[in-house]
């Protein structure tokens, strides 16, 4: 696994550890720093999370403050579920996107860091997070 893709899941770790000092809501400009406490939404958490590793703007914004489903989505790669690796994203929802998440660890029902609601960021089965989602479903990368 590459650095920036160990970074992006090692942000999405601190955030789920952090979860209680981290709120639900959707502001913009997306907070890009290790400050807390924090409030964003799921697009905003998964923007952080590449912003603390490194990672180039998933939004293809150059970390203006702006982005959502619909930037993701409009800025990253439509993968393949079979080719989806730690650190990608996947948006639930057709476009412009209803939910995201980020990928922690890949596999038949990949474990994701996902913060769409107050509670949260949590670490969720892709499965079980599903099942509160619409069935569209994009897997999105960028990266290496």
């Amino acid at each position: 696994m590459s650095e920036i893709r160990r970074g992006i899941v090692a942000a999405a770790k601190w955030g789920i550890r952090n979860e209680p000092r981290i709120h639900y809501g959707e502001i913009r400009p997306i907070p890009l720093a290790r400050a807390l406490p924090l409030t964003t939404d799921c697009s905003g958490f998964a923007t952080l999370c590449y912003f603390l590793a490194g990672a180039a703007d998933p939004n293809g914004r150059g970390y203006d403050g702006s982005g959502w489903t619909g930037t993701l989505l409009e800025a990253m790669e439509n993968i393949d579920r079979r080719a989806v690796l730690a650190g990608d994203i996947v948006v639930w929802g057709e476009y412009p996107g209803h939910h995201c998440a980020v990928v922690l660890e890949p596999g038949d029902d990949p474990w994701l860091a996902s913060h769409g609601r107050e509670r949260g960021p949590i670490e969720i089965r892709f499965s079980t997070e599903s099942r509160y989602q619409p069935a569209d479903v994009t897997w999105l990368s960028s990266l290496p």
